[in-house]
């Protein structure tokens, strides 16, 4: 969403007595008390055209319940009007609706124009709660917090809502919003936090504004595509060189960085080089919402120094990131292992070399493999892209590689053997290509740059009692070791989808070294 219309969301929020339409006495009962008559009028969309046989409804809630517990209904008229006499005062909230067009109010209201709409999407998250649920008032739509304090519904009315945050089964404090304003299908709320007033609502969190502080910058990363599924803990690289003046933001250890919400966002440094003017950071989002089409970052200095905490973490599923900056662990290293990455540094390998991950274990149910790749081709050799295993065959556990008796890209574990077809076609050897391997459910697909190009595959893995080496590029076998260069090494403990698979490749080639 620009900021423009955060700006005009906020208004609302703040002005919370504002309402869409205005007062039209033609047909109203004239009585404002709650208990009494009430009456309005409604409109389609576009709204002009009355919306005739609109099913009006009265429910029974409220933000510190626990759900609807009554109703009266009615229709609107030819001309869109409709009236309720001796409203029962607890009739709260009113639904109106025409075929896929609604309009929600949290409050009764009388007198009011109603212009219908279509629904949105919604999501947002809670400051510092790690458990419970929202729900909206007038409705059977509840969604739960994830780890990260994120909620998010699929489609909510259009209208005046109350949010309400939930703790094993009590309301806790409320929120008020409206949808109206918005002109996408999407809609993310500012993150909100319980108020310390303890009055029962939810507020805001502070968030930074549009500023010519040098020492705050905001930073606009815009997306190629815009992705078609929200994901949540998503990282992604952001290339500063000509977004920022490398003079004031000199030390990683004193940047900060915000999201535009106001939260700061984990980071981690792949490369920052204040006398050329060039840096990379892996800023880890709360959330990547579907159709976002930009992500708009502030990038601060701290009052005193911090390291960054990192971007990639084990509650993310994470096993292992290696940047190939000098945190890799490079069997049989020398001095000129170092290579020209996708981004910043990579490492070309030579025979008898390999990347090792120690012993973790992804193997023990679904993973997502993933490594940058620059191709030498077929050498003769068995190529090894990720391996868990020792020199001798029984006790292999897992291998992905290229087979080069029938020139195929292969997953091995001694027993079963298959080929991914397709996956060779796919690969351009002139250029850096972004390879993963997804299991799940026994069952293993390969992707080339985000898309699938092979699978799936049936392989169970075997369970081996022995503690086995987790290697990239290589193993005990030299002649095994990739003819190539590789970079920016991903082990995850779950199927990634193919979306978030897609973002990956589309944001980091965003941010890829001049190559091509």
């Amino acid at each position: 969403m620009k900021r423009n219309k955060w700006s005009f969301f906020c208004l609302f929020v703040i002005l919370c007595g504002v309402w869409v339409g205005c007062s039209d006495d033609r047909h109203s009962g004239g009585v404002t008390d709650i208990g009494n008559s009430i009456a309005g009028r409604v409109f389609l969309a576009d709204g002009n055209s009355p919306a005739a046989s609109a099913r009006v409804v009265a429910y029974a809630d409220s933000w510190n319940g626990l759900g609807v517990t009554d109703s009266v209904e009615t229709l609107t008229d030819s001309l869109g009007y409709f009236a309720f006499s001796d409203m029962p005062a607890q009739m709260q909230v009113l639904y109106l609706s025409l075929d896929s067009e609604k309009f929600l109010s949290n409050a009764v209201k009388d007198s009011v124009k109603y212009i219908l709409g279509e629904d949105k999407a919604l999501s947002g998250s809670i400051a510092s709660q790690l458990k419970g649920s929202v729900r909206i008032v007038g409705t059977d739509l509840v969604s739960p917090l994830d780890s990260n304090g994120n909620f998010s519904f699929e489609a909510v009315p259009n209208g005046n809502l109350s949010l309400v945050y939930m703790l094993d089964g009590i309301p806790q404090a409320h929120f008020e919003f409206s949808t109206v304003d918005i002109d996408s299908g999407k809609m993310r709320l500012p993150q909100l936090e319980l108020s310390d007033a303890k009055d029962s609502v939810m507020v805001i969190v502070d968030t930074p504004t549009d500023s010519t502080d040098p020492l705050k910058v905001l930073v606009s990363v815009p997306l190629s595509k815009s992705p078609t599924q929200n994901l949540y803990g998503f990282v992604m690289p952001v290339k500063f060189n000509d977004r920022i003046d490398f003079e004031i933001f000199e030390d990683p250890d004193m940047l900060k960085v915000l999201a535009e919400d106001g939260s700061e966002l984990d980071f981690e440094v792949d490369y920052w080089t204040p006398t050329a003017s060039q840096g990379v950071l892996w800023i880890r989002l709360d959330s990547l919402l579907a159709g976002e089409d930009s992500v708009n970052l502030y990038l601060m200095l701290r009052e005193e120094a911090q390291k960054p905490k990192g971007a990639f973490f084990e509650k993310d599923s994470v096993m292992a990131s290696v940047h190939m900056n000098g945190d890799a662990k490079i069997h049989a290293a020398t001095d000129s292992d170092a290579a020209y990455g996708v981004i910043g540094y990579g490492a070309t390998l030579t025979e008898g070399q390999y990347i090792s991950l120690d012993s973790i274990n992804p193997c023990s149910g679904d993973f997502t493999l993933s490594v940058w790749a620059l191709w030498n081709g077929d050498n003769g050799n068995h190529q090894i892209l990720f391996a868990k295993r020792a020199s001798w065959a029984d006790s292999t556990l897992f291998q992905w590689y290229f087979e080069t008796n029938t020139d195929v890209f292969a997953v091995y574990d001694v027993v079963n053997w298959d080929s991914l077809s397709g996956a060779l076609n796919r690969i351009d050897l002139e250029k850096w290509n972004m390879l993963s391997l997804v299991s799940k459910n026994d069952s293993m697909s390969m992707y080339v740059n985000g898309e699938q190009v092979s699978g799936p595959v049936y392989l169970k893995l075997r369970d081996i009692d022995m503690v086995l080496p987790f290697r990239v590029g290589g193993n005990d076998v030299e002649a095994e070791t990739w003819n190539g260069s590789l970079d920016e090494i991903r082990v995850v403990t779950k199927a990634r989808s193919a979306e978030w698979l897609r973002m990956e490749y589309e944001t980091q080639y965003a941010a890829k070294n001049i190559l091509d």
